[in-house]
């Protein structure tokens, strides 16, 4: 009784953590628009900073705590603001060659810095291989961090329903799954990328997106098995989805 206990407490948690990922999937995916910008006021508090806390969760909380007070104190410039910003940090329009930021994996992990190399080579093969595709209106590599983030959140709910039905062995082998794959898609790159951006960014959105996203990694690293109490990404809008093929 208490192993079946267990694993439903471990699935409630893989599913937390899967909402998150897509919820930080769809902030690195595009612009924000003011249903996203209302939703993010609407469902997610203003977290506490308690005396308990690392600086790991106390860098989580302010980068999220960011995002929400800038969602609730928006105005009629707040929209052209964190377009022109996400403009300027994901998509190059104000990146240098010494200071190149880019949600691309193969930008960071691949010799000479550039797109479409081995990290998106490999990111489409574990797509295909899993029967998966991208629903992506973007038409961009599958090494960018909202597909990697989408992937992790599919295996994740892959443990979720294994443990569900109670599978322990299913069970082990999706979180080795997971663990691999953040071990090698994630860990390695995004808190560079998280620090790059969080650097060249203007508002406090985006400086407060890289700042929780870089967090939650460094918490996912120390303990692969972390949720965030009571998130909800339920009423929050995504676009590009890792999906089955038909």
């Amino acid at each position: 009784m208490q192993a079946e206990q267990d694993m439903l407490v471990q699935a409630e948690e893989c599913a937390q953590r899967a909402g998150f990922y897509r919820y930080l999937s769809r902030l690195f995916y595009k612009e924000v628009d003011e249903d996203l910008l209302a939703a993010i006021e609407r469902t997610q508090p203003v977290l506490p900073l308690t005396e308990g806390m690392d600086e790991t969760e106390r860098a989580f909380t302010r980068g999220s705590n960011k995002m929400v007070k800038y969602a609730a104190q928006r105005n009629a410039d707040t929209l052209t603001q964190s377009r022109c910003d996400y403009a300027r940090v994901f998509l190059g329009a104000g990146s240098t060659a010494d200071d190149p930021v880019s949600p691309f994996e193969s930008v960071y992990t691949s010799e000479d810095h550039l797109l479409m190399q081995g990290s998106r080579d490999e990111m489409f093969r574990i797509l295909i291989e899993a029967g998966l595709a991208i629903d992506d209106g973007f038409n961009m590599p599958e090494d960018h961090i909202s597909f990697e983030f989408q992937y992790l959140a599919h295996l994740l709910d892959v443990e979720a329903a294994a443990c569900e039905s109670g599978d322990a062995k299913n069970v082990e082998a999706a979180h080795e799954a997971s663990t691999n794959f953040f071990a090698a898609h994630i860990a390695n790159w995004v808190p560079s990328f998280c620090e790059a951006a969080g650097q060249l960014a203007k508002t406090s959105f985006y400086r407060g997106l890289a700042e929780c996203a870089a967090a939650w990694v460094a918490m996912e690293a120390q303990c692969y098995r972390r949720s965030v109490e009571g998130f909800d990404a339920n009423d929050l809008p995504a676009d590009a989805q890792v999906q089955e093929v038909a």
